[in-house]
C-alpha cells in the first residue's frame, strides 16, 4: 500500500542486496505463490534483475547459481499456482520450495515474510533484512501493506521483541544446510533494527500452529479506529466495533462481498462502525491467489494477474498515548487473530504523518457503503466451492514420492490423495508433461518418462467437475533429490552455445551479456530468419585479450569460467549437430581450443 505520505519500498527492492553485497541466506514465506513471482524474487536476491522485475536467460542462470543452497520458499501445501505457460527451466525451482502440510479445513500457513541475511563481498560485514506484510508471492496487483526493517549487530537501531523466535521458526521450516534454528536465533538476538521514519516497532510475532493468542485489548481513551481487511468474520469485527466509548470514530474498509456477508448476520457486527467503506475486490475468475479463512470461502485461484483490489490488512488505533498500528498477514477474522492460522503480526507506534497518509489512501480509494444498501447477497458458485473443498483434501493427503526410470516416472503413496467427492476427477502431470488420470483408490501412478534436465519434484494437479477445473502444483520428493547434474543438463539446453559464450564473456569482462539470450521465459534464442544468430561470433565469443585482462584483474575469475567450461562444453558436444548453426559449432570449437591453452597456462596450478 503506497501513498505520497508513506515511504514506499517495493517488495523486490526490499529483497535486493546493495552493491558490493551478496545474499548468504534467504527464506520467503507465503500462503500462496507462483513460479514466475519466485523467479522475480530469485533474480532480485541475486542482484541480476532488470527494471521490469525480470531478466534474461543469463540472468536466470546467474541467479540460480548465486542462490544455490541459499534460498527457500515456505508455502501452504496446495497453494502453489500452476502457470499456464511453463518454460522447461522452471523445473529447477523445485529445490527452493518447502510445503507446510497444514490441513486447511482446520488451519492455514498464512504468514508473508522475507528474512534475508546479506554479507559484504569482502566478508567484513553482515546485514539482515526483514520484510513482513500482507503480500503473497504472486503477481498480485492488489493494494498491500508491508514493513521493511534493516538490522546489523552493534549498529544504531532498536531491539525488536519476537524477531529471534521468528527467524528460528523459519530456519526450521526452510531446512537449509548451514542455516540452523539455534544459530539463527542466537545471531538475531544481537541485531539492532532500523525502522522506517515515523514508525517504531515494538514487537513482531510469528504465531504458529494452535498456540493461544487473541485480538489486542482496546487502548485506553480510544479516539478513533481504522480497520482494513479484505476478509471478515462477525465475531472479530463485532469485537472491534465495541472498541472505545460511544461516539468514537470507527471506520472499516473491506470488500463489498465481505460487508454483504456480515450485514445479514443476526449479531449485526457492522452496527458499531461509524463508517463503512469498500474497495473493489478482484473478480473471482481472474484472481492469482485469493485467500480466505475457510476452504469454502476461497473463490478461485488462477495464474493470471489480479485486477487492482484490496489485500492489505491492518488495525490503526489513535488513543491517549499516541497511535498504535498492528499490521501483517492476519485478516479481521477469528482464524487470523485468535488462531489456529499461522500468522505474522507486528505492533508499532506510528507518527501522525503516517496515520494521515493512510487516511488519504482510504479517502481516495474507499467508497462509502450504507448498511441498508447491502441487500444483494451474491450467489455461491457451488461447483467452485466443491472443487476448493476437494483441493484442501488432496493437499492435506498428499504424501507422494516419485521415482524416475528409463521409460517411466512412477508416483507412489501410502494413502490415495483423492478427494471425498467421487464426482471430482484427479489428473496429474509432470511439470512440463501430459495429464494422466489417477484412478481412485490407487496408490501408484505411472507417468510418461521425463527427458534429461526436465525432471522435477514439482507435480501439476488438476481437479475437474464437469466443465469447471482448478490446477496447482504439489511437491513429490525424489530419492535421491535432483542434483547439480540435472541442473547442468537443463541449463545446457536452456542456454544455446551463443548465449553460453555470452555468459562466459560477461564473467570475464565484467560487463553486460548483451541480450543474454532474450527474456528468461522465452522459448528460443533470438535468431535471424536464415537460422543463423543475429550477431556474429566476433561479438559474443570471448577473446584471448579479454581472458588476459580478466586474469590480470582477478586470477580467481578464470577458475569460475573454467568450472563452467568443463561442465557445459561436454554437454554441448553430446547434442545433435543439427541443433546448432554452423557459426555456433565453429565458435564453440574455437573457444574450446583457446581455453585448453588458457587452462594449461593460467588455471592449472604448476607443480
Amino acid at each position: 500500500m503506497s501513498n505520497k505520505e508513506w515511504g514506499s519500498v517495493p517488495y523486490l527492492d526490499a529483497l535486493r542486496p546493495d552493491y558490493g553485497w551478496h545474499v548468504e541466506y534467504a527464506v520467503l514465506s507465503s500462503y500462496s505463490a507462483d513460479l514466475y513471482a519466485l523467479v522475480a524474487a530469485m533474480l532480485a536476491l541475486g542482484g541480476v534483475d532488470d527494471d521490469r522485475g525480470s531478466g534474461s536467460k543469463v540472468d536466470f542462470a546467474n541467479g540460480l547459481e548465486r542462490l544455490n543452497n541459499r534460498l527457500r520458499l515456505v508455502v501452504q501445501s496446495g497453494r502453489l499456482v500452476a502457470p499456464r505457460k511453463t518454460p522447461k527451466i522452471l523445473a529447477l525451482l523445485d529445490q527452493y520450495i518447502r510445503e507446510v502440510k497444514f490441513d486447511e479445513k482446520d488451519q492455514s500457513w498464512h504468514p508473508k515474510i522475507a528474512l534475508v541475511k546479506t554479507r559484504s563481498n569482502d566478508d567484513e560485514e553482515v546485514e539482515w533484512r526483514l520484510w513482513i506484510g500482507s503480500r503473497n508471492l504472486t503477481r498480485d496487483m492488489s493494494w498491500d501493506v508491508g514493513l521493511t526493517l534493516v538490522g546489523k549487530q552493534g549498529s544504531e537501531g532498536v531491539v525488536i521483541e519476537g524477531v529471534p523466535d521468528l527467524g528460528a521458526s523459519l530456519a526450521r521450516r526452510a531446512d537449509l544446510a548451514g542455516f540452523n534454528a539455534k544459530d539463527v536465533h542466537a545471531e538475531l538476538n544481537g541485531i539492532l533494527w532500523k525502522c522506517p521514519d515515523g514508525c517504531d516497532v515494538q514487537q513482531i510475532r510469528l504465531h504458529e500452529d494452535s498456540e493461544p493468542r487473541r485480538l489486542p485489548s482496546p487502548p485506553t481513551e480510544l479516539k478513533r479506529l481504522l480497520v482494513i481487511s479484505p476478509f471478515l468474520d462477525g465475531k472479530t469485527v463485532g469485537a472491534l466495533s465495541k472498541w472505545g466509548s460511544e461516539g468514537v470514530s470507527r471506520v472499516l474498509l473491506s470488500t463489498k462481498p465481505e460487508l454483504l456477508k456480515l450485514a445479514h448476520q443476526k449479531s449485526r457486527p457492522l452496527d458499531g462502525f461509524t463508517e463503512l467503506l469498500s474497495l473493489t475486490a478482484p473478480d473471482s475468475d481472474e484472481v492469482t491467489a485469493i485467500e480466505a479463512d475457510t476452504a469454502a470461502d476461497v473463490k478461485s485461484e488462477d495464474e493470471e494477474p489480479e485486477p487492482r483490489g484490496l489485500h492489505g490488512k491492518l488495525i490503526l488505533a489513535e488513543h491517549a498515548d499516541g497511535i498504535t498500528m498492528w499490521l501483517g498477514s492476519a485478516n479481521a477474522t477469528t482464524r487470523g487473530w485468535s488462531g489456529p492460522n499461522a500468522e505474522v503480526i507486528a505492533e508499532a507506534s506510528v507518527s501522525n504523518i503516517m496515520a494521515e497518509g493512510l487516511d488519504e489512501f482510504v479517502k481516495e480509494f474507499g467508497a462509502t457503503v450504507q448498511v441498508g444498501d447491502l441487500e444483494d447477497i451474491p450467489e455461491d458458485d457451488k461447483d467452485r466451492d466443491r472443487l476448493e473443498t476437494a483441493r484442501t483434501q488432496v493437499a492435506a493427503r498428499w504424501s507422494v514420492a516419485q521415482q524416475l526410470g528409463e521409460d517411466v516416472t512412477v508416483l507412489t503413496t501410502a494413502v490415495p490423495p483423492h478427494p471425498d467427492d467421487s464426482a471430482i476427477q484427479l489428473h496429474v502431470a509432470s511439470l512440463t508433461g501430459n495429464w494422466v488420470e489417477w484412478a481412485r483408490n490407487a496408490i501408484s501412478l505411472r507417468l510418461p518418462p521425463v527427458p534429461d534436465g526436465e525432471a522435477s519434484e514439482l507435480i501439476t494437479c488438476r481437479l475437474s467437475l464437469g466443465e469447471t477445473q482448478i490446477c496447482w502444483l504439489q511437491r513429490a520428493p525424489m530419492n535421491p533429490p535432483p542434483g547439480e547434474d540435472r541442473d547442468r543438463k537443463a541449463l545446457s539446453r536452456y542456454l544455446d552455445p551463443r548465449t553460453f559464450l555470452q555468459w562466459l564473456r560477461s564473467l570475464l569482462a565484467g560487463t553486460s551479456p548483451g541480450d543474454g539470450g532474450g527474456d528468461w521465459d522465452s522459448d528460443t534464442a533470438k535468431r535471424a530468419g536464415n537460422g543463423k544468430t543475429d550477431v556474429g561470433p566476433a561479438w559474443w565469443s570471448p577473446t584471448l585479450e579479454e581472458v588476459l585482462k580478466a586474469w590480470s584483474r582477478d586470477p580467481g575469475c578464470l577458475k569460475e569460467v573454467d568450472r563452467k567450461t568443463r561442465y557445459y562444453l561436454k554437454l554441448y558436444q553430446e547434442r545433435e549437430a543439427e541443433e546448432f548453426s554452423v557459426e555456433e559449432r565453429e565458435a564453440v570449437q574455437e573457444f574450446e581450443q583457446m581455453w585448453a591453452i588458457v587452462r594449461r597456462e593460467l588455471v592449472t596450478e604448476k607443480p
